[in-house]
């Protein structure tokens, strides 16, 4: 894959990961949905993931490749979920916050549908003052390494080295020889039998393409 290619390959994904929140949002069954993360605040760009917060709904998993419950990581008396999907080509993972009715909002969110009223704290404090979810069972060391192959490759393209070395260690891949290579060899470990393996290949060659300019 050339680094042309590449861009265009990406600047599809970030049109299609607007697409996809519109169109997902217009169909989800709650009381509100929230934006939350990089892309509530601005902040987000090409390589950013979708973070959502519905209050007494269900999440869309219609059409997901992957997903894994982290209760742990929602509110008690809700939940989590993280999801992979199929956009343009390209892994968009999206972490599914489901939150009780009467639950304080983060401050950073912003509404996308129904009613609601931020509180003071961002989502890691306010998450700290209603209380986590009991921890479930881990998932499965396949879903987890390619839930967070993308992620490490995320930060590897933005520059963040030390975060995605970090999790490429945590997967068990020595960074010697560069960390895209240990992120590609964790990957070839896994083997192409989950369906979102070829997401997440493509996902390390945009990458890679993009690193070779510099």
């Amino acid at each position: 894959m050339t680094p042309d290619e590449a861009r265009a390959r990406l600047a599809a994904y970030a049109t299609g990961r607007g697409e996809w929140l519109a169109s997902t949002v217009a169909t989800l069954q709650a009381a509100a949905v929230w934006l939350v993360g990089s892309l509530a605040a601005d902040a987000g760009d090409e390589w950013s993931d979708v973070d959502l917060l519905v209050v007494d709904g269900s999440p869309q998993l219609a059409g997901s490749l992957l997903t894994i419950e982290m209760p742990a990581n929602g509110p008690a008396g809700g939940g989590y979920l993280g999801a992979l999907y199929d956009v343009a080509g390209l892994p968009l993972w999206v972490d599914w916050y489901l939150w009780p009715r009467d639950a304080v909002i983060p401050r950073e969110a912003r509404l996308l549908t129904g009613t609601g009223e931020r509180g003071a704290l961002d989502l890691g404090g306010t998450l700290d003052q209603l209380g986590r979810g009991e921890p479930g069972t881990p998932p499965a060391p396949e879903l987890f390494a390619l839930a967070m192959l993308p992620l490490a490759a995320k930060h590897l393209a933005r520059g963040n080295l030390e975060t995605a070395g970090s999790i490429a260690t945590m997967l068990g891949a020595p960074i010697e020889n560069g960390i895209g290579a240990a992120l590609a060899d964790v990957l070839a470990k896994l083997g192409a039998g989950h369906p979102a393996a070829a997401l997440v290949e493509r996902h390390l060659e945009v990458v890679s393409a993009l690193q070779s300019e510099r």
